[in-house]
């Protein structure tokens, strides 16, 4: 088809060239086949628009025949621009553009079509090409960049190894796996003292010390198979070049080729010999006593569970807990000095007395030691051991021309390696010295068995009596104190009463015991004081008045703070102090406790009614009677007994007992008995001319809200 003679009319096509619809729709099918040949990095509106310009170019240069070769180099060289450059994106996009404007313009211009996509399709090709020989050459820039800049920083990374491997102080030695050393940092010398030459006759395995060298050449094997771990870290030990033992930090790995295969193996040593020697120290420090180098208790508890597991299970163990008697009067006396001398002497003879026996001695802190003994053959029973104990104790240690003695009380528990625990033998043994203290002084007791439920149970309840306390688990009861002459009720007097839920309820004596064990003896004193008077004030406002009695216990009536405590609760209410009586021991008032005696004689000043209880009618007893401003005694509980057990009352012992109700009169005092429980009882103290009694024939103890009641009833 030709394009027409000079005197035919030129056909212009821009009419079809402004249709804007024509135009959309073939830049959209043109961006949906580009999407499906390549990544463009363009939105599809944006591709769609690009597209759209390149169509109105292409349909303005058909109708400038003089523009086809320039318009379709630009278009070919635009879709190269546009990163439209997949395999199919060319034949694609001619095969579209062809099919287009034939069907819009007709066959008549084929002539000009094919000029045209000949030349996008040159454009393309010389735009693809200039493409990708920049690319290229990018590409080899880049490369060129990058090795100069890894070969400057692998000399960087070498200067700066270097570097460290010389000047750290840890040693770094590199050695081929045969053990052999390739190279070591000047630390190592100053660590381990081998100069270069020494180490190129040697391998890294004769520097490990010898219990830790099997496991240390087990390591490195294990290292270089790569079976196990990657890495070597652990505290072991290593021969220095003068032959001493160096405790070392090890770390330990493998240098490997691109492959994977093992190379060589790098050793960094940290020397930690001082630290090691440090801990060591203070893990002895730890288990020991310091005074006397002896194991404390720690570490007596730790030997005794290993002996139990590794003893015969026939065979015999025997525990002794010792206890120094009196050993306050040294230190309070001669010095601590001469204390400590005291307590380093008794652990050396101690051990000297056990030093042909299978047997450990500790000191388990203060002035308690323990001795555990595996019993054999020739080993001495038990009264034999503790008489030794003894015998080598009385020694005396002289401190100048002073000879001082010790002695010392023993709990002594005895098991079967197969029935003992550990726990359950130094509770036993702490249980049979205590009860050996009870008896006086140079005494022992074996642990008896069959009271082991009792005493666990009041060492629990001992244990968490301070909470029972916070936590309101006490009450105050009321006993009445009743005038055998007939003349009715004198007074109550207040006990403690605690309802311990899991092991029954405590009367005023148990609490009293067990808070002397527990340290809560003056809390629970002041509590029961606090209380008791309080409630008391509520009965006399009621109308009620009775007299309140509180007896107190040694250790609550030697308290030089027991003035301060009862002032604070007379104040608490309006009530005349006269209605107060404060029952104090016997024993509170004896001897030298001058304190005791004028906390007495203040508190009578300010009113309150005194006596005193556990009274047995010594002359010493009967001398404070007259000196003190007491109106009343009573009895102590063992006196009580005797005329209770007597049998027909004319037995000297009770003959003895009557004649104190004279005595006391002529003192100044009246007579008082507790424990009462029958008539006949009552009328033997009657007859004797007590005239204060207590006990359960005059009442059982009365909780508070009973004892309105019990009043009205008269």
């Amino acid at each position: 088809m030709s394009e027409g003679t000079a005197d035919e009319p030129h056909r212009v096509l821009v009419p079809q060239r402004r249709d804007g619809g024509w135009r959309a729709e073939v830049a959209r099918r043109w961006a949906a086949q580009l999407s499906t040949a390549s990544y463009i990095p363009l939105s599809r509106a944006t591709v769609e628009e690009v597209l759209g310009e390149l169509v109105d170019r292409i349909v303005a240069a058909l109708d400038d025949p003089s523009t086809l070769a320039e318009t379709g180099r630009d278009v070919g060289a635009r879709l190269v621009e546009m990163h439209a450059t997949g395999e199919s994106s060319l034949p694609l996009s001619l095969d579209l553009l062809r099919e287009a404007l034939v069907q819009r313009f007709g066959e008549d211009e084929v002539h000009r079509m094919l000029v045209l996509v000949a030349a996008i399709a040159a454009g393309y090709a010389a735009a693809d090409r200039e493409s990708t020989f920049v690319q290229q050459e990018t590409l080899k820039k880049a490369l060129l960049r990058a090795k100069l800049k890894a070969d400057r920083e692998l000399a960087a990374s070498e200067a700066r190894f270097g570097e460290v491997f010389t000047t750290t102080p840890i040693g770094v030695a590199i050695c081929d796996l045969e053990g052999k050393f390739v190279q070591v940092n000047p630390a190592w010398e100053h660590t381990l003292g081998y100069r270069d030459a020494a180490l190129t006759s040697m391998t890294i395995h004769d520097l490990f010390h010898p219990e830790d060298a099997e496991y240390l050449a087990a390591a490195y094997r294990e290292l270089a198979e790569g079976g196990g771990a990657k890495r070597l870290s652990d505290r072991k030990r290593l021969l220095r070049a003068n032959g001493e033992e160096a405790w070392a930090y090890l770390a330990v790995s493998v240098l490997r080729d691109s492959n994977g295969a093992p190379l060589n193996f790098v050793t960094m040593v940290e020397d930690i010999t001082e630290l090691h020697m440090l801990q060591a120290r203070f893990q002895y420090q730890a288990l020991h006593d310091v005074l006397t180098g002896l194991p404390n208790r720690q570490y007596f508890s730790t030997r005794l569970e290993a002996a139990l597991v590794n003893f015969p299970r026939e065979s015999r163990m025997t525990l002794y807990h010792l206890g120094l008697d009196g050993f306050e009067l040294i230190n309070d006396g001669l010095g601590y000095e001469v204390g400590d001398l005291v307590i380093k002497t008794v652990a050396r003879r101690l051990e000297q007395l056990v030093e042909d026996e299978e047997a450990l001695v500790a000191r388990f802190g203060g002035t308690e030691f323990a001795i555990l003994v595996w019993e054999q053959e020739k080993t001495p029973p038990v009264p034999e051991v503790v008489r030794l104990i003894n015998d080598l104790l009385a020694e005396p240690v002289y401190v100048g021309d002073q000879g001082i003695a010790a002695s010392a009380s023993v709990g002594v528990v005895q098991r079967q390696v197969s029935e003992a625990e550990a726990s359950t033998m130094l509770w036993a043994a702490d249980v049979a010295l205590r009860r050996a203290e009870a008896a006086g002084k140079r005494q022992w007791a074996l642990f008896d068995p069959d009271r082991a439920p009792e005493e666990r149970i009041e060492s629990k309840l001992a244990a968490v009596m301070p909470g029972g306390l916070e936590q309101g688990e006490f009450d105050v009861v009321y006993r009445p104190m009743v005038r055998l002459d007939g003349s009715g009720l004198l007074g109550l007097e207040a006990g403690l009463r605690w309802d311990t839920a899991e092991n029954d309820t405590l009367d005023h004596d148990g609490c009293l015991r067990l808070a002397e064990r527990s340290g809560v003896t003056l809390s629970l004193r002041d509590w029961m004081v606090d209380t008791a008077w309080r409630q008391m004030c509520e009965w006399h406002t009621d109308g009620h008045r009775v007299q309140l009695n509180l007896s107190l216990s040694p250790n609550q009536g030697q308290d030089p703070d027991l003035a301060a405590v009862i002032h604070r609760a007379l104040d608490s209410c309006d009530i005349e102090p006269e209605w107060l009586r404060l029952c104090l021991p016997m024993v509170a008032v004896r001897g030298d406790n001058e304190e005791t005696r004028d906390n007495l004689r203040f508190l009578s000043s300010r009113g309150i009614k005194v006596s005193l209880h556990g009274f047995q009618g010594s002359p010493e007893e009967l001398r404070l009677l007259r000196e003190l401003p007491v109106d009343a005694v009573r009895l102590a509980d063992e006196v009580v007994a005797i005329v209770h057990d007597s049998e027909s009352g004319d037995e000297p012992e009770v003959q003895a007992i009557r004649s104190l109700v004279p005595l006391t009169r002529a003192c100044g005092a009246q007579l008082w008995v507790g424990g009462v429980t029958s008539e006949q009882q009552a009328e033997i103290w009657r007859e004797m001319g007590a005239e204060v009694a207590s006990g359960r024939h005059f009442g059982d103890p009365l909780c508070s809200f009973d004892v309105p009641d019990f009043l009205r009833g008269g």
